[in-house]
C-alpha cells in the first residue's frame, strides 16, 4: 500500500502530464471535434468531405474545428492539387478515439 507522502510526491511529479491530458480531453469536449477525429481515424479527408460526413452544413464551422485540432498538433494537413486533406497524426489520440468509439458508439449498450 502506498503512503500519503509517496502518493503526494507522485501526484506532484505528474502535474505537467496531467495538465497536458486535460488539454487533450478538452479537445474531445466538442461533439463536432470528436466526430472529426472519429472520421480521421479511418482515413484522410478534405474539409468538404468531412462536412458532408459530419452533416454540420457549414464548412466554416468544420474549418474552425480543424484549425483548433491542427494548432494542437493532433492533426496535420497536406495539399493534393487544389484540395487540402487532413490526417490524424497522433497515434495516442487515435488509440483514445478508438477506445471511446468502441465503448460509447459501437457498444451494444
Amino acid at each position: 500500500m502506498l503512503t500519503k507522502d509517496v502518493l503526494k510526491a507522485k501526484f506532484s511529479a505528474d502535474d505537467n502530464a496531467c495538465g497536458e491530458l486535460m488539454k487533450v480531453l478538452d479537445l474531445f469536449s466538442s461533439k463536432t471535434r470528436f466526430r472529426i477525429l472519429c472520421i480521421l481515424r479511418e482515413q484522410d479527408f478534405c474539409v468538404s468531405d468531412i462536412a458532408e460526413i459530419v452533416e454540420e452544413g457549414k464548412i466554416s464551422n468544420i474549418s474552425q474545428q480543424l484549425k483548433i485540432l491542427s494548432m494542437s498538433k493532433i492533426i496535420s494537413r497536406y495539399r493534393v492539387e487544389k484540395r487540402v486533406f487532413y490526417k490524424l497524426e497522433d497515434e495516442r489520440i487515435r488509440r483514445i478515439v478508438d477506445f471511446l468509439h468502441g465503448q460509447y458508439i459501437d457498444s451494444d449498450n
